[in-house]
């Protein structure tokens, strides 16, 4: 009789437990307690903010402050009943980010340990829509602004990029005065023991040296594909600005002192010369005075559907544009992996690919992508099937007069090349045609770079190429 009685106990025990199983999904695991930490110190001054939103335990130490690889853990609470892999008394070395494991009973969670010096670094100053090109020695900012823009220095808005916890005073997307040169602008960073303070210079220019053109009144009206390429150009090369091609066609002698015209064109694909005559009736509208320059010894460097512009000059037959063209729309492609695609070149000796940072696993390609990097993926090239490599490099002669100067991934298509100057004869004055989808200047989503500084390489090498310098 005892034995039944037991044996009915145990077996509505185990119902019981079934029914518990079955209510909280936890059986036996321990998941009464927290994992969360309530204050980390480190050197008994330099107490963290801590974010429990991305597991992040952040301490800043002055700007000047150089023992972060013997730093000590002189006060951390965490919750009751927890354990932790770093403890109150270690030694830590925090020149690189540490992991701090909590657990308590069966929950675990890990928080990343990050201590940053203060920093106060500015990045990117653009006074309406201009980029400035910053030098970190002396603390200035140059903006080279066109003098017929029709810019309001006295109440001009400027935005500022700067380092992570840095404060700007005046704050970024205010208005200031920036037409007194005796009275320059400045601008001061904060961020705890660091401090910069930056003095704005505007140079104002009626005849810039180089020129990016575009339909739009105003580099801020530009695509984000343009508008990068735009402060580029504007932030690296001195003396150059922001063009339209309607100010081009309007006023005299805009021209006069140019030496070099980038025009990346980011809209819908153009398959035929007429086709591009019509959408792009501003610059037609400026051709004669785009075609004087050529004449005279200017030179172009034309990216994406830009490329037609130069059947419009006669540097190529207009029955010569590019006949593989897709994309334009600028809201994105495809995202980089771990290796992002990469195009061989074609006559690597040549001025336009010296000098840049290269894969040691890939060294006979060029990169200009990265990691998280998504392209427009639009393109103007040339496709002819059923053509050997030797064949497809004569056969674009013959359409173009043009010499090939890269090549897609694919076979048989060419995506980059060089024109005759005016005089017929290739290098200064003369024209680089950036067909390639994966000469890209814009990226929608966060990317860390490694290779994307070669877009500025290689534009960089292409003004050195054609205008002599």
């Amino acid at each position: 009789m005892k034995t039944k009685i037991f044996n009915i106990i145990c077996a509505l025990m185990v119902a019981c437990g079934f029914a518990a199983c079955s209510d909280d999904h936890t059986g036996s695991l321990s998941v009464g307690g927290d994992c969360l930490v309530q204050k980390f110190v480190l050197n008994d001054q330099y107490e963290a903010t801590i974010d429990m939103a991305t597991k992040l335990i952040k301490v800043k130490v002055p700007v000047d402050f150089t023992a972060k690889s013997d730093m000590v853990v002189t006060s951390m609470i965490v919750s009751p009943g927890a354990s932790s892999n770093i403890k109150q008394g270690d030694h830590i070395n925090v020149e690189a980010d540490q992991t701090l494991r909590i657990t308590n009973g069966d929950l675990m969670m890990e928080y990343r340990i990050a201590v940053r010096n203060d920093e106060a670094k500015l990045y990117n100053f653009y006074l309406s829509g201009i980029k400035g090109a910053i030098n970190e020695e002396d603390k200035t900012i140059t903006v080279y602004v066109l003098g017929i823009s029709g810019i309001d220095l006295s109440n001009a808005s400027f935005t500022v990029d700067n380092s992570e916890d840095a404060v700007s005073f005046p704050a970024s997307g205010s208005t200031a005065d920036f037409s007194d040169p005796n009275n320059p602008f400045q601008l001061t960073l904060n961020d705890g023991t660091a401090t910069n303070t930056y003095t704005v210079k505007i140079v104002l220019i009626d005849k810039p040296v180089a020129i990016f053109a575009g339909n739009a009144a105003n580099v801020d009206e530009l695509k984000d594909e343009e508008k990068a390429a735009a402060k580029w150009l504007t932030s690296n090369i001195q003396g150059s600005a922001y063009v339209s091609w309607e100010q081009i066609a309007n006023f005299d002698g805009l021209l006069d002192e140019c030496k070099f015209i980038f025009f990346h064109r980011q809209t819908g694909a153009y398959t035929s010369f007429s086709g591009f005559e019509g959408g792009e009736k501003s610059a037609m509208d400026a051709l004669p005075k785009l075609k004087e320059y050529w004449k005279k010894g200017g030179a172009f460097v034309l990216q994406r559907m830009g490329v037609n512009l130069a059947a419009a000059l006669g540097a190529m037959p207009q029955d010569g544009c590019p006949n593989n063209c897709w994309g334009g729309n600028g809201e994105g492609g495809p995202q980089m992996g771990d290796d992002p695609w990469t195009l061989p070149v074609f006559d690597k000796n040549h001025a336009l690919w010296q000098g840049l940072v290269v894969n040691p696993a890939n060294p006979e390609a060029i990169y200009t992508l990265d990691k998280d990097y998504t392209i427009c993926n639009s393109a103007s090239q040339y496709h002819w099937d059923g053509v050997s490599d030797e064949a497809l490099y004569q056969k674009f002669d013959e359409v173009t007069g043009g010499k090939a100067r890269r090549l897609t991934g694919h076979g048989n298509e060419i995506s980059s090349w060089e024109l005759k100057n005016y005089d017929g004869n290739f290098g200064k004055g003369g024209i680089i045609c950036f067909g390639a989808g994966l000469l890209d200047w814009y990226s929608p989503t966060d990317y860390t770079s490694v290779y994307h500084e070669n877009m500025g390489k290689i534009l960089m090498n292409a003004y050195h190429y054609l205008t002599g310098e």
